[in-house]
């Protein structure tokens, strides 16, 4: 297992490093200057000098690939800087939103897991004509941009039924809506893939021997299908919560919700470059830690893989 641990980060490396070459160029490429911007903002009309001495305070001053090399150093120990918005590090300023984004997220996950297990066995276990219309739901789901459902659910539980706020301050109930909206479509995608994941399965001799036997459809599903199908879920989960995670600014922006969502636009309209690619980058990691466990998962849940990686192969 070591050996697949190894063999996995050693492939990685050059996307991972790919991946920080992107978020550093975009952002360092763009057109504008964030110093200026900032003092115009506050209302300071500034001096050549003035400007010279805050890009070399900010390392603007220096070539481009000098200044990613330099970047990447700090990068790979968590430094990104400080925020030239509001001059505390980045780090700080990503630890004071990650945690509500990822609660959001999770929680989020927990209920898109939750309806796609429901969308999946139901659309299987029922008649032609209910199938069909869980069917034309997750495909209405699946169509809708989250913002225009987030509208809606404001519509309905904030203006129309008032059980909840518009704009919350981070409390446990203030969380229901956005999950709501990140997990029905992610639920409705997910849904399709367990769905088509069991039919699939349902085809193979072993559960047509088990179905001969008379052995109920219940233990049938729990016993026999679902521990061939947990390895491509898994990989699936991971790529939502990676989803998720991006698709989380929209929602947290409308719901008001205090997560990076509001730090990272924010941060755009001020052209808060060390702040973006900090949020950028770990936006990446994240969603290569949740792959990798994704795939660890899939080769625990596969004898085959387990006995190649045992004996080197």
């Amino acid at each position: 297992m070591l050996r697949f641990v190894l063999m996995r980060l050693a492939s990685a490396l050059p996307t991972l490093l790919g991946m920080s070459f992107v978020a550093f160029a975009i952002v360092a490429l763009a057109p504008g200057d964030p110093i200026t911007q900032e003092l115009r903002t506050f209302g300071v009309v500034p001096t050549p000098e003035d400007l010279a001495a805050l890009k070399a305070q900010y390392g603007l001053d220096k070539p481009f690939f000098e200044r990613y090399f330099l970047w990447l150093l700090r990068a790979l120990q968590f430094d990104f800087g400080d925020s030239i918005a509001s001059g505390r590090p980045v780090m700080t300023e990503i630890g004071l939103h990650l945690p509500a984004t990822l609660l959001l997220s999770l929680t989020s996950l927990a209920g898109a897991i939750g309806l796609s297990l429901f969308f999946g066995i139901a659309a299987v276990s029922t008649g032609t004509v209910a199938a069909g219309l869980l069917r034309a739901l997750t495909i209405l789901l699946v169509s809708v941009p989250s913002f225009w459902l987030a509208l809606v659910l404001i519509y309905v539980f904030v203006l129309n039924l008032g059980w909840a706020r518009l704009v919350g301050d981070g409390r446990w109930h203030d969380l229901i809506l956005p999950a709501l909206t990140l997990s029905l479509g992610a639920g409705a995608t997910l849904g399709r893939v367990v769905r088509e994941r069991i039919r699939s399965e349902m085809c193979q001799d072993y559960v047509r021997l088990a179905i001969a036997k008379g052995v109920p459809p219940s233990t049938i599903l729990v016993r026999h299908i679902t521990p061939q199908i947990i390895g491509p879920l898994a990989t699936a989960w991971a790529s939502t919560f990676g989803a998720l995670l991006g698709g989380a600014v929209i929602v947290e922006s409308i719901f008001g919700w205090p997560g990076l969502g509001q730090l990272i636009l924010q941060a755009i309209g001020q052209r808060d470059y060390p702040v973006i690619q900090a949020y950028l980058i770990l936006g990446g990691l994240i969603f290569f830690i949740t792959s990798f466990i994704a795939d660890f998962v899939v080769t625990l849940a596969d004898p085959q893989l387990k006995r190649k990686l045992r004996h080197g192969r």
